[in-house]
């Protein structure tokens, strides 16, 4: 497991200036919360992190400079992001859901 190092983010989503110079370093095989109240940033940061909003600084993981790299590159190495909708299996039925999950439970 690779560590996370963030430095100087800044993001711009139509022209407001949303994440302003986030630092913070996630260390090896540790677990760390992202913590806020709504609209602070939390999402963006993430989807920042993942290259979903391009943003200016550094992102390091593993030691990599990824803040350029295409999502699915960054994907590769292994970073993920999964959404706080509920929308991942939007064109779904519910029933393909739970046949799906079937052999699982």
């Amino acid at each position: 497991m690779s560590s996370l190092e963030v430095k100087d983010l800044h993001v711009t989503i139509n022209g407001s200036h949303i994440l302003q110079g986030v630092n913070f370093y996630v260390p090896e095989n540790r677990v760390t919360a992202l913590l806020g109240r709504n609209g602070v940033g939390k999402s963006t940061t993430l989807k920042a992190i993942m290259g979903l909003n391009p943003g200016t600084g550094s992102i390091k993981f593993g030691g990599t400079e990824i803040i350029a790299v295409p999502t699915h590159k960054i994907v590769q190495m292994g970073l993920g992001y999964v959404p706080e909708d509920r929308e991942i299996f939007a064109s779904r039925a519910a029933s393909w859901a739970s046949s799906a999950l079937q052999p699982l439970l």
